[in-house]
């Protein structure tokens, strides 16, 4: 039984479908159009309506409709100080109720989905993060953050997989329709932009408000460059490789204007990896490289440690390559220094709690004391409204203590390991190809983790999953021997 099944399009359905999406468009930009109080909530009821019945009758449109949307979903606040990412988060609450339904009236996914090892770490990690809530330090925030999380899996890891299985074609689809509402924001972005000469000072938040930081906004960016790049290259027509190339070159100018050195690290290393896979250096070779460089990193760690003391580049000038070297600068520059300032505190945090830490999302409320005034900076602060370890991998260590750790490295060793695996095994050419660039676009986001955390935002956790969905899906089919080569 498919939770997910193609739409038959008909003139009745065009209508209704445009009806939803002008409800859609005036809900979104309800912010811009400042509507008043009784028109607004008329406005919201209808389209609350109308995601209920594309819910129940026209899934595959709605999550077409969601890739497009998230790039311009804005963050909305309810009750208290919570917000919500509208209408994103809206749709993915909607599907996650819908599927919990039909859990209780007796549905069961396909078991092979459920067994893959995939979804299994991804089970295990659901099922860490709700132990780590029991004994967390802030039941409400943990539950919170796990009831988060847990929407997160449904909508974009299950939905997402069940779409893919019901045709390989929307992997591109759902990528085209992320990185044409994507444009929208970049529109904005590049206006701003052009007001400010440019200038690299005051740029971290011309993103807003669809993005609201500069890092975020490059971290969604990078990880469709790889899968914009291999669709220049093998388009079926001139046009489409003009169209490509157009894309590829808008979002390598705005991944450069977002001026965020992680999403170029990222990026940089995705494409030297692309390129290893491209001249089909063996793996064990690339395992002996890395190896190798690791070493040399070891033994040149006095140089290195010296090099890092006296550099003095400072990010956030308009010196592009200054703000690239401040990469290295521990010493004087703000944003460095904080962010080893919250990987400290996340280790101290850790040596507290080792096992089940202070629970998930209550790093921003405890870190403070775990801070020493030596390594205290400019923008660090105690007020619990900055909190992040500003590592994915960090993050986990001090809220859901080593176990939560390792069950997410565990999750993103299986998940590269089959990506790899497919690349390297499959005897259809489109499952290689799909394979090498979602694996890529995987790539930026886990290098970018080590620098940041995003994956709480549903802008960065829908490209992420839906790419782990689609990796599942095309091992899965392969494993069956149902590829369709091409």
């Amino acid at each position: 039984m498919n939770t997910v099944r193609a739409t038959t399009y008909t003139s009745a359905n065009f209508i209704l479908h445009g009806v939803i999406f002008l409800l859609l468009v005036f809900t979104l930009f309800d912010h811009f159009f400042e509507l008043n109080y009784e028109t607004s909530n008329l406005l919201n009821l209808l389209a609350l309506a109308a995601l209920g019945v594309m819910v129940l009758r026209y899934k595959q449109l709605l999550l077409y409709g969601l890739s497009f949307l998230i790039p311009l979903s804005l963050q909305m606040k309810v009750a208290g100080n919570s917000q919500i990412s509208v209408p994103a988060e809206v749709i993915c609450v909607l599907l996650t109720v819908f599927f919990s339904v039909k859990v209780l009236l007796g549905y069961k996914p396909d078991r092979k989905f459920l067994v893959h090892p995939i979804t299994l770490l991804i089970l295990l990690d659901l099922s860490w993060l709700l132990v780590t809530s029991c004994a967390s330090e802030m039941p409400a925030v943990s539950f919170k953050r796990f009831i988060i999380r847990l929407i997160y899996y449904i909508s974009f890891y299950y939905f997402y997989y069940e779409l893919f299985k019901q045709d390989r074609k929307n992997i591109k689809r759902i990528f085209l329709l992320h990185v044409v509402g994507f444009l929208i924001p970049i529109g904005l972005v590049i206006y701003q932009q052009a007001l400010m000469n440019f200038s690299m000072v005051g740029s971290q938040r011309t993103s807003a408000p669809f993005y609201f930081d500069h890092t975020i906004f490059g971290a969604g960016l990078v990880i469709f460059v790889p899968f914009l790049i291999h669709y220049s290259m093998h388009s079926n027509s001139l046009k489409q490789t003009l169209f490509y190339c157009g894309l590829v070159v808008i979002f390598l100018l705005s991944t450069w204007l977002s001026y965020s050195r992680a999403a170029w690290v990222s990026l940089g290393i995705s494409i030297i990896f692309f390129s290893l896979v491209k001249l089909k250096i063996k793996t064990k070779h690339i395992l002996m490289a890395l190896t190798f460089g690791v070493i040399i990193l070891i033994l040149s760690g006095p140089k290195f440690s010296s090099y890092f003391a006296d550099s003095k580049q400072l990010s956030h000038t308009n010196d592009v390559t200054m703000h690239l070297k401040s990469v290295s600068n521990v010493n004087t520059d703000a944003s460095n220094k904080e962010r080893i300032n919250r990987w400290k505190s996340a280790l101290r945090m850790f040596a507290d709690k080792p096992l089940f830490g202070f629970g998930p999302g209550t790093y921003q409320f405890f870190y403070g004391p775990y801070q020493h005034r030596d390594e205290l900076t400019r923008i660090s602060t105690f007020s619990g409204n900055k909190g992040h370890a500003h590592s994915e991998y960090l993050n986990y260590l001090s809220e859901t203590g080593l176990p939560g750790l390792l069950i997410f490295i565990t999750l993103v060793f299986f998940i590269f390991y089959r990506g790899i695996r497919l690349i390297r095994t499959s005897d259809d050419p489109t499952t290689k190809d799909l394979s090498l660039f979602l694996t890529c676009g995987l790539l930026t986001f886990f290098i970018h983790a080590f620098f940041n955390g995003f994956l709480e935002f549903d802008k960065i956790a829908m490209p992420v999953l839906s790419s782990v969905a689609a990796i599942t899906f095309l091992d899965l089919q392969t494993n069956s021997g149902t590829e369709i080569t091409k």
